[in-house]
């Protein structure tokens, strides 16, 4: 891994390769310079040494401030031969206030329109039978409100809804409403993402959980009985019945046990398992 001893000064042109980042200028350094003492640990993984402090402001207006000297000439910048000029730098900093103006307008629209709908599901007549509450992590405000919503979207099926650790809550139900149309009903609650890049998860400003409660995620897992798995065999047959013409029709046991993998139905790129499975999912019990 190698890393720069270049001596910085105002105007130095720098490149970091992270993405909010890119190329960039140097404006404004703070203490004295040890770019010698610059030095990576951990098989490049880290960097440390150097003493002063740096500001720098990029291309795409994002800025940078006190910036440790190790840091920038560490590996994941490139410190550049050329120099900017005074009214580079200053050009440079005018476009990122402007930049930066921006972003706090289009903040301050986003916040107000959220303290809109807010007030707006507060006094909605058509939530009034649901609980409000500032309970938008632990799922539970959550889990009571999903219950009340799917009491009344799908009257006469047991649901089972319970909320496990982490703030996650777990729908479960036999036949009835298909995984989708629960999940249309439910989704709104989940109050964030994990993000797989960063491996965090990530809140959402969402003004319904803000009012009637989220939970980190909502699960829904619907099991299907033997009467619709029997009703699913006799949709595929019907419908493949040219593909299947003289294969014995399968059996719920045989589905159960998952032999039916191995039964590929000619002329079609799949087995018998999936066919099933697949339509299944689909049918309202």
């Amino acid at each position: 891994m190698t890393i720069s001893t270049q001596t910085l000064v105002i105007g130095t042109r720098v490149y970091c390769a992270l993405h909010y980042c890119g190329a960039g200028i140097v404006y404004a350094i703070h203490g004295e310079q040890r770019p010698d003492t610059v030095q990576t640990f951990m098989g490049g993984a880290g960097v440390s040494g150097g003493s002063a402090r740096v500001d720098v402001v990029f291309a795409n207006g994002h800025q940078s401030r006190a910036l440790p000297e190790s840091i920038v000439c560490g590996i994941q910048w490139r410190i550049l031969d050329e120099v900017a000029s005074a009214s580079e730098i200053a050009a440079a900093l005018a476009h990122a206030a402007c930049v930066q103006a921006q972003k706090r307008a289009v903040e301050d629209e986003v916040k107000a329109v959220h303290v809109a709908e807010v007030a707006r599901l507060q006094g909605a007549p058509e939530f009034a039978s649901l609980t409000q509450g500032d309970d938008r992590y632990s799922g539970k405000l959550a889990a009571s409100n999903i219950r009340t919503e799917l009491r009344r979207a799908f009257p006469g099926v047991k649901f089972s809804v319970r909320k496990s650790s982490h703030g996650a809550v777990n729908v479960r139900w036999t036949d009835g409403p298909t995984a989708t149309e629960v999940q249309e009903l439910v989704g709104k609650y989940k109050r964030g993402h994990f993000n797989g890049m960063e491996d965090i998860y990530e809140d959402e400003r969402s003004a319904w959980c803000e009012v009637f409660g989220g939970a980190q995620y909502v699960f829904c897992d619907r099991d299907q009985s033997d009467a619709l798995i029997v009703q699913a065999i006799e949709q595929v047959c019907t419908e493949y019945a040219g593909n299947l013409s003289g294969i014995e029709p399968p059996t719920v046991e045989a589905f159960r046990a998952g032999r039916l993998s191995y039964a590929y139905v000619p002329g079609l790129n799949d087995d018998l398992q999936a066919l099933i499975r697949s339509t299944a999912v689909e049918l309202r019990g």
